[in-house]
């Protein structure tokens, strides 16, 4: 038994990623605790049992808070609650990479539709429109002019959501039909993918159905992919990157990121090295 103390293993659904975690933590002999957030209870004032939190949950929102309250109270969160925030949203998220210098699309942030609009002269078409929420693909959307757009920013403000009045503007990467996972733990990119976009789709996320293969790191990979983790202050993330002609570029960095494909895939034990991680930085304090 590997004497530090117990890791809350917070969770919200029992995914392959988490079974996975799970084992690992078992098989390693770790003191811990499976916790389902919904049976959470904080008391205030009152003596809570806040630790250390590993957050695997599903939900952002249930991420964001729990990350929060556990380090409101005195306890800790892995990932710390302040790169969960920044993960969360992929317009501060890019702000940040771009401020430390971690090369991205070229892009712009715009509260109204009508900005975006304009946007579009100085990004160009085709041009990406992702909401700054949100994952696995969902309301990104591909415009090719400024009709098409207008006809989308219709669509989003029929769903009278005003998270969807935010645009993010992006510069459309002609990649070869693929982007890459990379997942980092710590200081090292241990495995990463390449996603292939499915039939009639431009899209790459596995979660769509595409297909995925190994990919060699190099150092000009795990260097951006190791210093977009640590820009945003995670522990270990899921990064994802494009090819440019202009070389590798960041789209995004995940904060609860799923790794399975990555480690069926590579054949890497992820889940492995992300608890091991975990120990280390509890023993760290």
């Amino acid at each position: 038994m590997v004497l530090i103390e117990a890791i809350h293993f917070l969770y919200d659904a029992i995914r392959l990623d988490e079974k996975l975690l799970i084992r690992e933590f078992d098989n390693l002999g770790i003191n811990y605790r499976l916790v389902n957030a919904e049976d959470l209870v904080f008391e205030i004032p009152g003596i809570n049992d806040v630790g250390v939190a590993f957050i695997r949950t599903v939900s952002q929102s249930r991420t964001y808070l729990l990350s929060q309250m556990y380090e409101a109270m005195g306890g800790r969160s892995i990932n710390p609650y302040l790169s969960i925030a920044i993960g969360n949203n992929k317009a501060v998220t890019l702000a940040v990479l771009n401020r430390v210098g971690v090369p991205i699309p070229n892009t712009v942030i715009t509260l109204s539709s009508e900005s975006a609009i304009k946007a579009l002269g100085s990004v160009g078409v085709p041009a990406i429109i992702k909401p700054v929420h949100g994952s696995w693909g969902r309301l990104v959307s591909l415009v090719g002019s400024v009709e098409d757009l207008a006809l989308l920013a219709r669509h989003r403000s029929s769903m009278e959501n005003p998270q969807y009045e935010t645009y993010l503007v992006q510069e459309f990467i002609k990649k070869p039909g693929r982007d890459i996972r990379v997942t980092v733990v710590g200081d090292e990119a241990v495995a990463a993918i390449y996603r292939y976009a499915v039939s009639n789709d431009w899209r790459t996320n596995t979660a769509r159905g595409g297909k995925a293969e190994g990919v060699r790191i190099d150092p000009e990979l795990e260097d951006i992919s190791v210093r977009a983790t640590k820009a945003i202050g995670a522990y270990y993330a899921g990064v994802d990157v494009v090819e440019s002609d202009g070389g590798y570029k960041i789209l995004e960095v995940n904060t609860v990121p799923e790794f399975k494909n990555v480690q069926r895939v590579t054949g890497v034990n992820v889940a492995r090295r992300v608890v091991e991680l975990v120990i280390d930085v509890v023993k760290r304090g």
